[in-house]
């Protein structure tokens, strides 16, 4: 019976033995399975950790940039930058104060100014009180045109004046419509000068600058600015002075239908000019032929024998 035991120790010896070698195998292959997920588990970690770190530097960048664009629109523009950025836009001259004359006989209004662009009164005084057309001054011997109204600042030299007449030479004989507005400058003027050459033809000492047409309610009116060769003024002693003027020229049909030239005309010294230029085209642009009010006016050639 011992033989027979010990015969059953030696017979299961071996099979112990392979039974430990397997579970020393599985306990081995399961040490590396674990040791392989942990791994896995530590590589995920070090991603999410590195993702992480990129989302923090991403966050910080974004911040840094957000704090550095207000200070960089602070700063004033470069010259590079600068010829970049529309120019301003020129600043418009300040207009002075305006006053308005009306006049009811021959049906006219304008504007005219109180004060300097620079702040200086302008006591405009009235030399030629507004009248009818038949008691008007005479400009020359021809007694064409004749101012009807005048105003002005005998210290400054600055003048206003409205004369009437009837269309001459290359005017005459044609319609307002065949008329250039340079063509119309030119007579007027002409019209208002004495000087005459040899012949005895009246020549204008005016150069016209410049002449242009616009039409008011279906109203030709002729704007033309105008420099001609003053006298000695109060504010200049020198003889070469100039005058500087703008001008304007409406149409109206008197009675007989002769379109009668009424023109608004406002000078200054030319060192003047700069101050007043705006205010006379102020002025220009609101001369305006009213519309004939009942029996308050009076036609160019309505009773041409009254002078009162």
């Amino acid at each position: 019976m011992q033989a027979a035991a010990a015969q059953c120790c030696l017979t299961s010896a071996p099979a112990a033995g392979a039974a430990r070698r397997r579970h020393i195998a599985a306990q081995c292959t399961h040490n590396v399975a674990c040791k392989s997920q942990e791994q896995q588990r530590q590589q995920q970690r070090q991603q999410q950790a590195a993702g992480s770190r990129r989302a923090v530097l991403g966050l910080g960048a974004a911040l840094l940039a957000a704090q550095i664009a207000p200070a960089r629109a602070e700063e004033p523009l470069s010259i590079a930058e600068e010829t970049e950025v529309a120019a301003p836009l020129p600043q418009q001259p300040t207009l002075p104060p305006m006053k308005v004359l009306r006049d009811d006989t021959l049906a006219y209004e304008f504007e005219y100014p109180a004060e300097t662009a620079a702040g200086k009164p302008l006591p405009l005084l009235l030399s030629r009180k507004p009248e009818r057309y038949s008691s008007a001054a005479p400009l020359t011997a021809d007694a064409r045109q004749r101012i009807v109204c005048e105003l002005a600042d005998l210290i400054d030299a600055v003048t206003v004046s409205v004369t009437v007449g009837p269309p001459s030479g290359i005017l005459k004989g044609r319609t307002p419509d065949q008329w250039t507005a340079r063509q119309v400058a030119e007579q007027v003027l002409i019209d208002r000068s004495t000087a005459r050459i040899t012949t005895g033809q009246r020549v204008s000492l005016n150069s016209v600058e410049e002449a242009s047409r616009q039409d008011r309610d279906g109203v030709p009116y002729f704007v033309f600015e105008h420099v001609s060769q003053g006298s000695p003024t109060l504010r200049s002693a020198t003889q070469e002075t100039y005058r500087h003027a703008l001008a304007v020229t409406a149409v109206r049909p008197a009675l007989d239908g002769t379109p009668y030239l009424y023109t608004l005309n406002m000078s200054c010294p030319q060192e003047l000019w700069g101050d007043l230029q705006a205010a006379f085209q102020r002025g220009v642009d609101s001369f305006t032929l009213l519309p004939p009010s009942g029996n308050l006016f009076v036609d160019p050639l309505r009773d041409p024998w009254k002078f009162f």
